[in-house]
């Protein structure tokens, strides 16, 4: 059957009434990476190429998806719809209830996506759904491949029990909601296949659109066969081996004892008499508040992200002076979005709060953001040394009473508007 499957897929349409040309009714149509007409500017046979060798692979539209051969996808990709065609007939994919164990017929991955995602996240897994620019964080751009909170190593892709923990229970702190209660574990996995597939459809346009800017428009094949294979086979490949890259931690957790939260706060406010030097109160700040020096003064922040209109922050941010924009620019996130560093003393944690989740965090960094990864400069006990004072903190805000930031870095100048 996995063969068979690799033909074609088919989703039912319902039209999608929203903001924009790709929310308009009828049938949902994928939005092009905003790259294709930057990178290949004046370019209009290069463009076709990236289109056609994209529809080849993965199909024209959300509602005839294809499935490229060695995607990895369950079953072939079986759990993206609700409606399949199979030696040139329409059939229902039947699949097996984990929790029942009875064969029922599914709805597919895209439809559950249209109905609980596409408005944040958008057709074609941009972050661009109707409801996207009223939120903050923004929601995630899938395109890119990259995840943020992963139990992967730092840069791999996340694993399918990761993904599916994200759309479970959620992401603390943000607009994406736990949907432990709406979906059946079923519905959760046909929903994490849809997500990689758009992941994969989207790192491949990307790679596709960066071959194609180096090839001759004027050549009589761009994007051969064997590169267009190489490139989807290479995405494909990340995936499956990010179930093999998590990264455990080799020594259990170190006990929360009170010596090994204070050896945890010697360490987060580089007190310790070790040459292990971190510089987490640079972004965290010294007392934990998220208002480290690196980042713009939060009273900044507020204005520019929440003091209006979102299609208006361009605007507030150009009234602000050349540090401020320079401080504003080192900040952004690998999508271009505006970050801002946790406040500890809140308890809240957008990967999860369980003593493994904030281990990860630590040791690996947090993907396509400032977080980097404390695994080559600490030790194992020493990073759960952190963990034990970072899950500390929220109920003892005295353990940062009376730190101050290395004397080496000074505090960012105060911001001035620009009259």
């Amino acid at each position: 059957m996995t063969s068979r499957f690799r033909l074609a897929l088919f989703a039912c349409s319902l039209g999608l009434a929203g903001c924009g040309d790709q929310f308009n009714a009828g049938p949902l149509r994928y939005v092009e990476n905003e790259s294709m007409g930057v990178a290949l500017k004046g370019k209009p046979k290069l463009q076709d190429a990236v289109r056609k060798a994209l529809t080849d692979l993965y199909g024209p539209s959300p509602q005839e998806i294809k499935v490229p051969p060695g995607a990895g996808l369950t079953n072939g990709g079986i759990l993206l719809a609700s409606t399949a065609i199979v030696d040139g007939k329409r059939v229902i994919p039947k699949v097996r209830d984990p929790q029942t164990k009875q064969v029922i017929a599914q709805e597919g991955g895209y439809t559950l996506y249209r109905t609980h995602c596409l408005h944040c996240h958008g057709v074609t897994g941009a972050g661009d759904g109707p409801t996207a620019s009223f939120l903050y964080p923004p929601p995630r751009d899938y395109r890119k491949g990259i995840f943020k909170f992963t139990s992967t190593r730092t840069l791999a892709k996340p694993t399918r029990d990761d993904l599916r923990k994200t759309i479970r229970n959620g992401l603390h702190g943000t607009s994406m909601p736990a949907f432990e209660a709406l979906m059946s574990p079923l519905e959760i996995e046909q929903v994490t296949d849809y997500m990689i597939f758009l992941s994969m459809r989207g790192e491949t346009e990307l790679t596709l659109i960066d071959e194609a800017a180096t090839a001759d428009e004027n050549a009589p094949d761009p994007l051969p066969a064997d590169v267009v294979g190489d490139i989807a086979r290479n995405v494909f490949k990340k995936w499956k081996d990010a179930e093999t890259l998590v990264l455990n931690p080799p020594v259990p957790r170190v006990p929360p004892t009170r010596d090994s939260v204070l050896r945890g706060r010697e360490l987060f406010t580089r007190q310790n008499q070790s040459s292990v030097k971190l510089e987490c109160m640079e972004c965290h700040g010294p007392e934990g508040k998220g208002n480290g020096p690196r980042f713009v003064a939060q009273e900044v922040f507020n204005d520019v992200v929440f003091g209006g209109d979102p299609s208006t922050q361009g605007a507030r941010l150009k009234k602000y002076d050349a540090t401020t924009l320079d401080a504003w620019e080192k900040s952004l996130d690998d999508w271009k979005r505006p970050l801002r560093p946790n406040n500890l003393n809140r308890g809240v944690y957008k990967g999860g709060r369980r003593p493994i989740d904030i281990y990860w965090r630590i040791a690996k960094g947090i993907n396509g953001a400032l977080m980097p990864a404390h695994d080559t400069i600490l030790t194992p006990e020493q990073i759960w040394d952190v963990v034990n004072f970072v899950l500390a903190l929220p109920y003892e805000p005295r353990l940062l009473e009376g730190a101050t930031l290395p004397g080496s870095h000074p505090a960012t100048p105060p911001a001035v508007a620009r009259h």
